[in-house]
């Protein structure tokens, strides 16, 4: 009977052992092949070579009896039918066997090892890997399957009559000297944070092709699409111009410099393959996106066929969209029906909110569960032209251990990265995604431009192309907008709300406060106050479905002149296309203070200086953790009660010139420098404990807002209690689990995070998916503005009324 790695499953016959190595090997090894890679410790031959190795014995393990029976026959998984801890040794060995040195076996290892979970640190000097079977499979297979694999194995030049002698001793000798190889490996910091991302590239490339292998799936969709010709933005404007020359007229000075800064970028002759690190720094409304799609279709013409995947990156969920939509209108345009036929294979939007689906890669009308499975893979494999996403799937994947991360990071490799409104990254980490960047760039040949109006000192401005003149932009008359008046002097909230009753009558203001509850307690104070003005608060306290809805009115009100009044927390400062006449600004770091000035007189409708900004002290700046060292940076810059928008480049120079973060970025930097994954030491925090975006600890609960949220939960209870039906047919279980992954999704625009004392004050009506546990837990429709929610505010902390079962003491 022939060896298989995959049962049989639906339309699809039993996968051959043989060929699903095959398969994993050569397409690690043809993809290495392709990209260009300036690595120092191992010659690309040679890392294609021991990304083949890896593939093709990576399910070794899998040809012992145990497991052949386990898979044939679906019995319940045992520590004999276990594969990877063989698998991993065997490759060892062979490893070990072809390279000179020892370090290539101990990746080896570990990326076998791990390859079905999330990797772990590299010192197992102390683990407790047990090894109880490990001798009875090497007897399995030497007693009954040594020959035919030997045979396999030959045609690739690999000798498996190692395994003979191979004794658990042996591996456990090599476990006990891996504390010495990394403290070896981490005597050279740049050395071993290129092993820690080489280490990931095989990692990446070995999980992303297993999966994609053992689902029978194939990437003909994408194929070639690096290849295509790049999408011409200067074209695209000028159609623009042509069809609607109202808008896009060079008449108007706006567009004139528009126009400039586009073509500076166009035309720049910095651009090149040998130039890894790039920054755009310019004022909000001069047409960013467009610019950082021209530089990348310059640089992508000057880099080899097939390289130069677009990987474009926003802080906020929030903001993706209607940057999305603008790069969707250029690719429209320029690939026409051949964009409309795959969409997604020359663009894809990637979020935790976003459908899992390759449009049009098979019929939707027939669309299987399977094939809904096999979309998710892709997508989250980032094989389009150009991918939209956050920035935190894109740090997570290059500073994370989790797998289903890690397995897209082979596609960042030879790629064009730009993350915009980069000021949004934690001072923290500035350090730690310098020197990572620099490795990427540089052995990687991954390219980055990072744009802002204030650019933070994260990349070394030695090695740093500023792609235009940024002070002409900064500091010209045109954008001239804004004119910041400080006032340094701590006031109570009662005082600064008396204040502005008595001095704002303005057509619209926005107040952007420190925290929830202060914009929550402003915004109260004002609905009374302003009576006939539109009145909006902006917070997390709000669902995502109700965020949309109250910006877009935001700015259908601020478009029509009508009278309007937003308070809202920091999530309006990134990138969100508002524009007021009036801002107050409670007192906050100093990009983020120029960040609230971009929401100011944004597209200079108010004319030169015509935006008035306020910067307020209220108290409320320790929420941010090391406010009082920026807080200092700021005193050491400003000198004057009031700022003009042409000031702000010089102090943003300034004041990102004093910020010195390192402790953090230290700790992470060790541990990625020992390959340390997962352990907890007094010097180092470990890779896996990375995060983006620091928050306490949280719970995340469905609010259903509508009454179609309400039948969707409804409807999502029903398909659970089915799935829990024994005798359902394939057919009808596929069915089920399509619908119940479209209703997820559906769900998630009313989903929110509080905190657990907060969800404990509610107990008594929130209700859970699948009782018992704390999996889609919810308020009903019935009940969440009876008790919880505020259609104007969202989520309260405290309930409105006594709870249904509530005790009180």
């Amino acid at each position: 009977m022939r060896l298989i790695s995959h049962p049989a499953e639906g339309n699809l016959p039993e996968k051959s052992l043989f060929e699903h190595l095959l398969n994993v090997a050569e397409a690690s090894t043809a993809e290495v092949q392709r990209h260009r890679l300036n690595l120092s410790q191992i010659d690309k031959n040679d890392l294609a070579r021991l990304s083949f190795l890896i593939g093709i014995l990576h399910d070794f393990g899998k040809s012992t009896s145990f497991f052949q029976r386990h898979v044939r026959e679906k019995t319940h998984p045992s520590n004999l039918s276990a594969h990877s801890l063989l698998s991993a040794a065997v490759c060892y060995h062979v490893v070990k066997n072809e390279f000179p040195e020892d370090k290539w076996a101990y990746v080896a290892f570990h990326v076998v090892y791990r390859h079905h979970n999330h990797l772990t640190s590299f010192d197992l000097s102390n683990n407790d890997i047990n090894f109880g079977v490990f001798r009875d499979q090497i007897d399995n297979i030497v007693g009954s399957r040594l020959e035919e694999l030997a045979a396999f194995y030959r045609k690739y030049n690999i000798d498996i009559h190692c395994i003979v002698g191979l004794e658990p001793d042996e591996l456990k000798d090599f476990l006990e000297c891996s504390g010495d190889f990394v403290s070896d490996l981490a005597e050279n910091r740049e050395a071993a944070i290129e092993m820690f991302f080489i280490t990931n590239y095989l990692f990446s490339l070995l999980t992303d092709n297993d999966k994609k292998d053992a689902a029978r799936l194939t990437n003909d969709y994408f194929k070639g699409n690096l290849a295509e010709p790049v999408n011409d933005i200067l074209t695209f404007v000028e159609d623009c111009r042509r069809k609607n020359p109202e808008k896009f007229s060079l008449d108007n000075p706006l567009n004139q410099s528009r126009t400039q800064f586009l073509n500076e970028i166009a035309h720049s002759d910095q651009i090149f393959p040998e130039h890894h690190f790039y920054t755009i720094t310019a004022p909000t409304g001069i047409g960013k996106t467009y610019g950082c799609l021209a530089f990348a279709n310059s640089l992508k013409k000057k880099l080899s066929p097939g390289s130069g995947r677009i990987i474009y990156c926003l802080p906020y969920t929030s903001i993706i969209d209607q940057n999305y939509t603008e790069f969707e209108k250029i690719i429209q345009f320029n690939k026409g029906s051949a964009y409309s036929a795959r969409p997604s294979r020359y663009l894809l939007k990637h979020h935790y909110l976003t459908e899992k689906e390759i449009v049009n890669r098979v019929d939707s009308e027939n669309r299987s569960y399977k094939d809904y499975l096999d979309d998710q893979l892709l997508v989250e494999s980032w094989q389009s032209a150009m991918i939209v996403t956050t920035f935190v799937q894109f740090f997570h994947t290059i500073i994370g251990n989790k797998n289903r991360m890690l397995k897209k990071f082979h596609s960042i490799v030879n790629s064009i990265v730009i993350l915009d409104e980069v000021q949004n990254v934690d001072p923290d980490y500035y350090r730690l995604i310098c020197e990572c960047f620099k490795i990427l760039g540089e052995r990687f040949n991954i390219y980055f431009l990072l744009i802002t109006a204030t650019q933070p000192n994260i990349l070394d401005k030695r090695t740093t192309v500023s792609l235009v003149d940024s002070a002409k932009y900064m500091t010209a008359a045109l954008f001239n907008r804004v004119k910041l008046s400080i006032n340094t002097k701590e006031k109570d909230q009662d005082t600064f709300l008396a204040e502005f009753r008595d001095n704002f009558n303005g057509d619209n203001c926005l107040l952007v406060m420190n925290t929830k509850r202060m914009a929550i307690e402003c915004y109260q104070f004002i609905e009374k106050q302003y009576k006939e003005y539109h009145k909006y608060c902006l917070t997390t306290n709000l669902t995502p479905y109700d965020r949309e809805l109250i910006i877009d009115e935001i700015k259908s009100r601020l478009s029509n002149q009508e009278k309007v009044i937003v308070v809202s927390t920091q999530l309006i400062e990134a990138g969100v296309d508002v524009s007021f006449e009036t801002v107050y600004r409670d007192f906050g770091p100093f990009d983020s203070i120029v960040q609230v000035a971009g929401r100011c007189n944004r597209n200079g409708e108010y004319g030169v200086l015509g935006g008035k900004m306020l910067l307020v002290n209220l108290g409320n700046y320790r929420v941010y953790k090391h406010f009082s060292y920026q807080k200092e940076c700021i005193n050491n810059i400003i000198n004057e009660e009031e700022y003009e928008s042409k000031d702000f480049y010089n102090l943003s120079e300034q004041y990102f010139g004093r910020l010195n973060f390192e402790a953090k970025a230290e700790k992470f930097l060790s541990a990625i420098s020992e390959l340390n994954y997962d352990v907890r030491r007094e010097d180092q925090t470990p890779v896996s404990d990375f995060t983006l975006i620091e928050e306490q600890p949280k719970t995340d609960i469905f609010i259903l807002r509508t009454e179609d949220s309400q039948r969707n939960m409804d409807r999502l209870i029903e398909l659970l209690a089915c799935l829990k039906e024994r005798d359902l047919l394939k057919e009808e279980k596929d069915n089920i689990l399509i619908e119940f992954e479209k209703l997820k999704n559906a769900l998630k625009k009313f989903q929110i995070s509080i905190y657990q004392q907060e969800f404990q004050k509610y107990q008594a009506i929130i209700k859970s998916a699948t009782p018992g546990s704390d999996l889609y837990q919810y308020i009903s429709y019935e009940n969440h503005l009876k008790y919880a929610y505020d259609e104007k505010v969202g989520f309260l902390k405290e309930p409105k009324a006594s709870l249904p079962g509530a005790m009180f003491y």
